[in-house]
């Protein structure tokens, strides 16, 4: 006599071993333990604390290793018409495939999925965090609406990217929203590339970005995001070629052309870097932060005293923003204004609530002025945080001359991406 759920194909017999049409199945022991409580819950969620106290005893349980795992039963079950859900925010339960379609979204929910991808574009602090304050909501809400838990993945890794949030628990968030997704939904596998590299880890975002590309060939969210994963892994001439193609895509998304204007400096082409730059500013007037960028790619390309009286104007605002202060301390160091500089530079770390990420960002003025070993105490310190944004700060072309060649800088290297950035 067996106890059967509401997944008919599976029971469990009085003996508490699993079965499948009457035959036993043969499971590792994490596998069997997680298949147990799922179908004993079935279908209500088992929450992540449960795996952990049951199927792990107790020992370490990693978001990542209960993600394997997961993966492995969700293979077994797919052919017997079973699927593992991932409930956002909660755990995993099982569904039945025969079961009825989800409701469409509500045109509310479409209006805030539409809302929130808009100030997504403006990559301010107070835009993302509304943004992935509306996306959070919209997926406890709907957690069936797929689309959502896309956009809620990207602002995450953005976020991320920028320094606005903590790197593991964001990451940890951003993939359990795209959990048990289909994976023909359009830019899952993007999103997914883009929070792995804020984990560094490169060789399993990059299997995903092949996957969005090839679903997607010219689709700019993916090319995007390949592209930044190009430069993270040392490969600028390929992220010129994409972000290129990206830019006749979208000719005015302002974080595509700044993107360019990136990577055109790490791959060697800085007067082009420094033009579009300028036509950055031109086509985006009165923008502060298409201003302050404009002026750190001419002083990292070419340094001219000018650029000294266009940063300090920068910092008269009433409410300078933290942006601009790393502005302008990297403009003087590149003028060899070495005072001015520590004055910014001292004063930001000493005198502010400057997280270890944001701190980072004063290494590429002070590595200027030759201080190179606090600039690498600076960059140590988030890598130890683990910040997401360190994978393209440590590629900064400001960073290229010294930190191959220091001791602590080889080091964060090989932290971040790992022996084959020493080779």
């Amino acid at each position: 006599m067996s106890r059967q759920t509401p997944t008919t194909a599976l029971a469990l017999d009085d003996a508490g071993l699993l079965q499948a049409d009457g035959t036993a199945l043969k499971l590792p022991p994490k596998e069997r333990a997680v298949l147990r409580l799922l179908l004993a819950r079935a279908p209500g969620v088992v929450r992540k604390d449960e795996f952990a106290a049951q199927a792990w005893a107790g020992r370490e349980m990693s978001d990542e290793s209960l993600a394997r795992c997961i993966s492995r039963v969700r293979q077994l079950l797919q052919p017997r018409g079973v699927q593992v859900e991932a409930v956002y925010g909660l755990g995993y339960r099982l569904v039945d495939q025969a079961a009825p379609a989800p409701a469409a979204p509500s045109a509310q929910a479409l209006d805030s999925h539409a809302h929130a991808r808009q100030l997504m574009q403006q990559r301010t602090p107070a835009a993302m965090g509304l943004a992935i304050e509306l996306l959070r909501d919209l997926v406890r809400e709907s957690p069936s609406f797929g689309p959502a838990r896309v956009a809620l993945g990207d602002a995450l890794a953005i976020a991320v990217g920028w320094g606005h949030l903590a790197t593991p628990a964001a990451v940890a968030e951003g993939l359990a929203a795209l959990d048990g997704l289909d994976a023909g939904l359009p830019g899952l596998h993007a999103a997914r590339g883009a929070l792995l590299d804020m984990a560094w880890r490169f060789d399993e975002a990059r299997r995903s970005f092949e996957l969005a590309l090839a679903a997607d060939p010219d689709g700019t969210d993916t090319l995007l995001g390949f592209a930044r994963h190009l430069l993270y892994t040392d490969d600028a001439a390929g992220a010129v070629a994409r972000l290129r193609r990206v830019r006749e895509l979208a000719p005015h998304a302002l974080h595509v052309r700044m993107t360019l204007t990136r990577a055109l400096v790490q791959g060697g082409h800085g007067a082009e870097a420094v033009a579009e730059a300028q036509a950055t500013v031109r086509d985006n007037p009165g923008q502060l932060l298409t201003l302050a960028f404009s002026l750190a790619i001419q002083s990292m390309v070419a340094p001219q005293p000018e650029l000294e009286a266009a940063a300090l104007r920068l910092t008269r605002g009433l409410d300078t923003p933290p942006f601009v202060w790393t502005v302008a301390s990297f403009v003087l160091s590149r003028l060899g204004r070495r005072e001015a500089t520590l004055d910014i530079v001292d004063t930001a770390l000493l005198c502010s609530r400057t997280t270890a990420g944001e701190a980072a960002l004063y290494a590429a003025p002070l590595a200027a002025l030759g201080e190179h070993d606090r600039a690498a105490a600076l960059l140590r310190a988030a890598v130890d945080e683990r910040c997401g944004m360190m994978a393209m700060v440590l590629r900064d072309p400001a960073h290229a001359h010294w930190l191959p060649q220091h001791p602590a800088g080889r080091a964060l290297l090989h932290d971040v991406f790992g022996e084959a950035s020493l080779a």
